[in-house]
Parts: C-alpha cells; structure tokens; sequence
C-alpha cells in the first residue's frame, strides 16, 4: 500500500489557526484514504528501544552535555575542564579543545544539525567552535550582561543569546549581529530561557516567582501572544516547526493553539528534557520526545493528550544524562563516570493511534473530503474498541466527538451549531454530522446544569438544560426510522432519557431494539445502566441485572466482555471492592471479560484496570495473563489510574510475574482507585 501524503500534513496549520491544510498528495483514492485512516486507528503494541551501541568517554563534568536532533553528535565537558565532541555512530571522539580560562560555569550548546557547539563561557561571553575540527570560528563579547541562555535556531543557521533581564542577541554563527536587544526587558535578574520554533519565531519563559507563574511570551510573523502557567518548579522550554513546549518538574505546556493559547499535561517522572522530531517533513513538528529522571516519553505534539509512552525505562539516577535524538528515534545516556549507551527504536515506523488517526482526519476536513469521512463513519460504525485510551468510547463515537468539535475557522458555539446544521442537510446520508449536532446540543445542556448537585443548579440553568434535550432528541428522533439506524444513536436515546426523566416503559422499546440490532455495542449498556443506579431512580441490583441480561443474550466470551465493559464504568461510583459487594456484579464473570479484552486488543487502558481489578481480588492467575500480555506489548502504567505511584505499579507487576506465588507471601498493598470519568 502506497503512504499516504495526508500523512505529513499533521496539523501546523490546524494549530495555529491561518490557512486550511493542503494535501501533499492528490492521487489517493477515497478507498485508499479510508483504508490506511482505519489501520491507522487500530491499537498496535507500544515501540521499544534497544541498546544498539555502547562505549566509554572520560568523566563528565556536572550536566554539561548536549546532542545533535539525529544523534549522531554528542558535546561534553570533561572532568579535565576540556571540551569534546563524539560521533555517536562510530563511537569515537572527533575533536577536544579547551575554552578560555577553564570551562566550569555556564551554557552549552550543539546546533540541531551537529555543525556547531557553542559555550556561555561563566555566563560573560560565548564561543563559537566547529564540530568536525574543534576549531574556534567565533567569540562574542559584545555583550555586557549576564547570559542566561543560549541555543540555536531550527535550522542551524542563527544562534541567539539571551541575559538574565531579558535582553537578546541573535546572530551567525560565523559572527554577523542579525538582531540586538540590549535594553532589559526587567528589573532583575530571572531565569529567562528562550526556543526558536520556525522562521522569526520566538518564544521566551521568564520565571516569575514574586507572581508565583512562568511568563511564557511569543512572537512570529503573523502577531504576539502571552500565557501565565502555574510557577511549581524552574522552567525549560525547547522548539519546533510552529510548536514551542514549554517544561518543569512533572508538567509540560505545548503551544500555541488556534486561540493563542498553550495546554498543560502531566508526566509521571521529572521532566530534563524535551525535543520535537520533524522526520517526516522539516517544515512540520510530529512527536515530542521526553527525557526524565526514569525514562523516557514520546507523545504527539499537536495531541499529546492522546499518547503517554514511556519506552525508555531505567532505574532512577538523578546525575546520568538522557537526551532525545528524535529524527533518529534514538535516546542518548551518559553516566558521570563515562559510559555512553544508545536506544534506538526496534522498528523506525511507530504509531500512536489516536494522534495518527486525529492528524489525518484534521486534513480530510480541512480539504472538505466528505466522501472519505462517510466512508470512515461506515467502517466504525459497530467497531467496539475506541482510538484513544479510556473506556468510555468507540471509534465511531470518537469521529462523532471530533466532528462535532471541528472547526476550519474560528466559531464560537452559535456559530458551530449553525456549520453543523447546514453540513447535517447538506450531506442527508452523513449519520455522523448529525450525530455531532446532537452531541453539540447535548453539550450545551449540560455543560449549562454543571456538574454540582441538583439543588445548586439554577432555574435558568435547568432552563437551558432541558431546551437542548429537546434539541437533541430532535436531531436524533427521525434517524431511528432509518433502515439501518447507527448503534450510536441508541446511546444518545438512553442519555436525553437520563435527562428527561423517562418511564421505563418509554426507554423500553428502544433498548430492546438495540439488544436485536447491535448488542455488543458497549456504549449502549454502559450508559443504559448508568441510569439504573440509585442516583438516577433506580433499585439496588437494577445495574447488575441489566448488564448480566445483556451479558446472557450475546452469550459467552463476547457476553463477559460486555458485563466487564459496564463494570468498569460503574466502577467509578463504589471502589472495584464495592461494584462486588454493593452494587451485585460476579466478580469471576469481571474477570473473565476484563482477560478477555486484554486479549481481544493490545488496549493498554483495559490492563492497567483489569491489573487493578485481579490485584483487589488477589487473582493471580488473571493477573499474571494480563501483566504477561502487558510485558509482551511493551505497554506502561497510565499514571492517573496507579495516582502517579510508582512503587505500586512495580510491586503489582512484579507479583503479577510472578510464575507462582511463593507461600504466605504478601500480595501487593491494596488501595481503592478511581479512574477518571
């Protein structure tokens, strides 16, 4: 099969909000396009790296270490106080020298492409040297503040050097003075670091601890922008093609977005590095490549929240250097005392589902490649596995969510319902735009309740609430006249019934529809039993019921797959202890479907619960299949399920190994989780 030129169009654009993407490649057919945008959503098992090459250098003096984005260059200070530069792929030394005075303080630096290194001599000059020769090109000390920081431009070409109050300078690397600003921008002394993320793209964090934020101020061609982020620990921030990130501690910022601004995740180490690969176009960002204390990361850049892959993990070891190489895929360590080990991909194609699948489908729209978006809808119609990791979605539901939420201009919400209005008549047969304007609707009604309980609501509030029930059951009330009515559909019926207030005897009808159309269509019964529960007015043991009587209508394997589906949603209103004890379900029948999804797809969201699940009931058996299909497939922890502890996790896993447990053993400490909803 022919790569698709949609491929490289990932998102630049779509990010920054100015033009609509252009695809690369005009030749693929709709068959084509649907069929690699479908092998592209399935779940596949994680990469991993393999050490390729090992070797030893002289001592490391502190942190002062950097490597080239293909990782074939690596700069180092030695212990000696010389400076020395290392082709990584034969693993020898190329070049040593010695800075001015001695090399003890200050900020080093190897250019993107491995030409140059560079070194903020204590802080008061910089010199320039060549990588190949070791020989000095350049001296810059025009400057009379204190450096703060220094790097290299995306392409290798300018060098910028900033003070500690703000002032910059940006020049050749040969000696031409591009730009000067030497007026400081603040009264005192900061931690200021600065990227360049494209051509006269700038971005610069000011650590602000008098505000208790990280300033983070941008400017480009086309407009400047400004974000204020929480102030937890010193910031970082590196650069690519349209994309600046900006990190500290355990979190990252990545931006900016279409609206100017950046959004903000978690990782579970402490972050010391971050770089953004541009292997399949150099004009566009791809992944962004994380390095901490324990490991390492790659997540999506446009959507990181999507993919959380630690690759690389190792030992704590807060003084052994790991930069990414990212156009290489390869993670470069060094310890203090010398040793170099490189990680490199076992396989140099990997992809994240849901990041892959979103990019591409961010082009299909874009381009108004409506023909292909019907014909994704068709294929994932009564697809049961979701893109991205959680439980609560399809494939399908997820293509409704994003169409819903897709937007090629800036609209606020009026605007948006009236796009998917016109797009819903426009294309009769598209199922999924009206869907997504039911989903629209729906979002307004209860993003209008909020979440608090019934009594804090408003009466405008409820007001506003039951008009877009209203609305929603509208939009979906003629397609179950359809011929082929979506199974979709019936989760909206069960959730404006939720809303309404139904009888059963109105709700009835329609679920036992979908018991005869589309009974293994999870979404359905998670949500259909979600309003059996007390809260919502139903009786004790109604929850049970209704999943055990759909469980024993689709009848084995597939049937536990479904009743664990519920289980793992309602979960999250008792403890997995109290979805047993209090709400009724067979905890061997959990099990039995929560193993069985594991080993229906490579669903690292499905082990991480069902590890929880056989960890609280002290089943080795299921646990050990699970944690050995877990091991198999290179997946890792979901950090929010384990509450970012990772001593549990390893102590779960390592009794989950286990071959057999040893006699009066104490399995792992059990602690109550919830998974977000």
């Amino acid at each position: 099969m022919k790569t698709l030129g949609l491929l490289s169009c990932m998102g630049l654009l779509i990010a920054i909000s100015v033009a609509p993407v252009s695809l690369s490649a005009q030749d693929e057919t709709t068959e084509e396009i649907i069929e690699i945008v479908d092998r592209l959503s399935q779940k596949v098992p994680a990469p991993k790296f393999e050490i390729v090459r090992m070797f030893r250098t002289p001592m490391r003096h502190k942190e002062y270490m950097d490597v080239s984005e293909d990782g074939s260059r690596m700069v180092f200070i030695q212990r000696d106080k010389k400076i020395s530069t290392w082709n990584l792929d034969a693993s020898m030394k190329i070049a040593e020298f010695m800075a001015a005075g001695q090399a003890i303080e200050g900020v080093l630096k190897i250019s993107r492409d491995g030409r140059y290194v560079a070194f903020a001599n204590q802080r008061k000059f910089v010199e320039v040297w060549e990588v190949e020769t070791g020989e000095l090109i350049q001296t810059f000390a025009e400057m009379d503040w204190k450096i703060g920081d220094l790097g290299f431009s995306l392409d290798s070409q300018l060098m910028y050097i900033s003070g500690t109050r703000g002032q910059r300078m940006i020049v050749t690397p040969d000696g031409e003075v591009v730009d000067m600003r030497a007026e400081p921008l603040i009264d005192e002394e900061r931690r200021i670091r600065v990227c360049n993320f494209g051509q006269d793209c700038w971005a610069t964090v000011i650590e602000r601890t008098d505000k208790d934020v990280n300033e983070v101020f941008w400017e480009t061609p086309d407009g400047e922008g400004h974000a204020d982020l929480p102030h937890r620990n010193p910031p970082n921030i590196s650069g690519g093609p349209g994309v600046f990130c900006v990190f500290c501690g355990a979190e990252y910022w990545v931006g900016p977005y279409g609206s100017g601004h950046v959004s903000g995740f978690s990782t579970q180490q402490w972050l010391t590095d971050v770089r953004i690969d541009t292997i399949e176009n150099p004009e566009v960002a791809n992944y962004l490549w994380i390095a901490t204390w324990s490991g390492a990361e790659v997540c999506g850049v446009w959507h990181p929240e999507h993919t959380n892959l630690i690759t690389v993990p190792r030992p704590f070891d807060p003084y052994v250097m790991l930069l990414p190489a990212p156009n290489t895929q390869r993670i470069i360590e060094q310890s203090p005392g010398g040793r170099v080990v490189v990680h490199e991909l076992d396989r140099k194609e990997f992809r994240a589902s849901a990041y892959r699948t979103k990019t591409i489908l961010d082009s299909v729209l874009f381009q108004k490649r409506f023909d292909v978006l019907q014909g994704v809808a068709k294929r994932w119609e009564h697809r049961e596995d979701p893109i991205i990791d959680n439980k609560l979605t399809t494939a399908y539901s997820e293509l409704v969510h994003y169409v819903a939420n897709f937007r090629d201009t800036p609209r606020n919400n009026d605007e948006q319902i009236e796009y998917l209005k016109e797009m819903a008549q426009e294309h009769p047969d598209s199922d999924v735009f009206r869907l997504a304007l039911a989903s629209k609707y729906y979002s307004l009604g209860t993003e209008a309740r909020g979440s608090g309980a019934a009594f804090q609501v408003a009466p405008e509030a409820w007001e506003t609430l039951d008009k877009y029930m209203e609305k929603t059951w509208e939009t979906i009330e003629p397609m179950l006249d359809q011929e082929n009515v979506p199974p979709e559909v019936y989760v909206w019926v069960v959730m404006v019934a939720r809303y309404q207030n139904w009888p059963d005897a109105r709700l009835d009808p329609y679920l036992e529809r979908a018991m005869k159309e589309c009974p293994t269509y999870h979404r359905i019964w998670k949500q259909a039993c979600m309003s059996k529960l007390p809260r919502w007015g139903g009786a004790p043991g109604d929850t049970e019921a209704l999943a055990a009587k759909v469980a024993d209508h689709i009848g084995g394997i597939e049937g536990d797959i479904v009743y664990a589906e519920v289980g793992r949603l309602i979960y999250i209103f008792f403890t997995w202890r109290g979805l047993v004890e209090e709400a009724g379900f067979d905890k061997d029948r959990m099990m039995r479907g929560m193993v069985g999804l594991c080993e229906r797809s490579p669903d690292v969201y499905a082990e991480n619960l069902a590890l929880q699940f056989a960890r609280e009931f002290k089943d080795h058996a299921a646990a050990h299949r699970i944690a050995t299909l877990w091991k198999e497939r290179n997946h890792t922890y979901i950090h929010r399920l384990w509450k970012w502890d990772k001593k549990e996790i390893d102590d779960t896993l390592a009794w989950a190994l286990a071959d057999e447990l040893p006699q009066k053993e104490e399995e792992p400490a059990q602690q109550d989780h919830e998974a977000d909803q």
